[in-house]
């Protein structure tokens, strides 16, 4: 049996729809808001990172230079034990 729609209910589904429309009005704002926050959170975040990437390269950059050192002077002792004379390796042309 199909029941018949009075005309007081025609109203009512026209004001649910427009409530429902409103709502999601409503939530299509916070949403945006919400994205435009977390854009802006991610933009500060990357800039972070970068400097702290360059920050990182400065200090591996300064390690590696470090680490050459201690392998050309170790490199040098080596050469000074077995290289039969009395001059520093870093002495010798």
């Amino acid at each position: 049996m199909e029941e018949i729609k009075t005309t007081s209910e025609a109203p009512k589904a026209a004001d649910w729809k427009e409530e429902l429309t409103n709502k999601a009005e409503d939530l299509k704002e916070k949403a945006e808001e919400v994205w435009d926050k977390v854009e802006d959170k991610a933009e500060d975040a990357w800039e972070d990172v970068k400097v702290k990437a360059a920050e990182w390269k400065d200090v591996a950059e300064d390690k590696f230079e470090d680490l050459k050192e201690g392998a050309k002077g170790l490199w040098d002792k080596i050469a000074d034990k077995f290289d039969g004379d009395d001059a520093p390796a870093e002495k010798k042309p």
